[in-house]
Formats: C-alpha cells, structure tokens, sequence
C-alpha cells in the first residue's frame, strides 16, 4: 500500500480553498465567445427608426447576431438566445416595413429602409468589434 501525501490545496485551509474556487469562477466566465455587446440607435435620415432588425454578419466564419429595432430606434444584438457576439469584423445590414395593409394577409408590407441597406453586397456598413460594450449609432440616408 502506497502512503499518499497531502496535496498544496490541504495547505490552504477553507478560506484559502473558496479564494481559489471564486477564482476559477471568474476566470470560467471570461473569454467566452460572447464576450462583446454592441448597441446603438438606427436613424434614417436623422430620425429614429421605430421598427425592423439590424443584423451583424462575420466577415469570416462565426455565428450572425440580431437584434430588434424598438420603436425609441434602440437596438441591442443578441446571438441566438445569448446576449452579445464575438469579437471581430462585420457586416452589417438593417431591413424595416411597414405593417402589412391587411394583418391576415401574408403580403409583406412596404420596404422602408433602401434596399441596399438590406443586402450584404451593398450595404456599406462595416464595423470592427471590440472586446466589451460598444456603442454603435447607424445613420441611414435615403439617398
């Protein structure tokens, strides 16, 4: 039979032993993949927009984040059901209708953003995310 010694943690003592835990807590929680939050205010043609999605494609692989348009022009991106998205380079496109004229019909209603807001070719929002909040106000014009 093999005598076992004590290993450092025995040296420690319970408040030494929770000071390591809560560490190991903390430093689980950082470095996630969702560690960047983007907000801001969507305005088209110096107003607030009060409707639509603004939606932040990776310019390389990764998940796409949305985010809601409410009717202040506020938004904040979520990834999934997660808050947030990763660091990184993104395009960005923002698509806003009008109710639909009948609201049982499934006719879409009027486009009100341009198009080319909408579409990741010509969009011409590009935007660097950093680690942490970052605040970004999207000015569309109509022309």
């Amino acid at each position: 039979m093999t005598k076992q010694t004590p290993g450092p943690a025995a040296n420690l003592g319970p408040a030494g032993l929770l000071l390591v835990i809560a560490c190991l807590s903390l430093a689980a929680g950082c470095g996630g993949p969702h560690d960047s939050s983007v907000y801001g205010t969507v305005t088209l043609d110096g107003k607030p927009l009060e409707t639509g999605t603004v939606t932040f494609h990776p310019a390389g692989q990764g998940a796409v984040a949305y985010g809601r348009i409410g009717a202040d022009g506020n938004y904040r991106l979520h990834t999934g059901a997660e808050q947030g998205l990763a660091p990184g380079e993104y395009i960005v496109t923002v698509v806003a209708t009008a109710p639909p004229p009948d609201p049982h019909s499934e006719v879409v209603g009027k486009l009100l953003t341009p198009a080319r807001y909408g579409n990741l070719d010509q969009t011409d929002l590009h935007f660097t995310i950093q680690p942490g909040k970052n605040q970004i106000d999207l000015a569309l014009q109509t022309k």
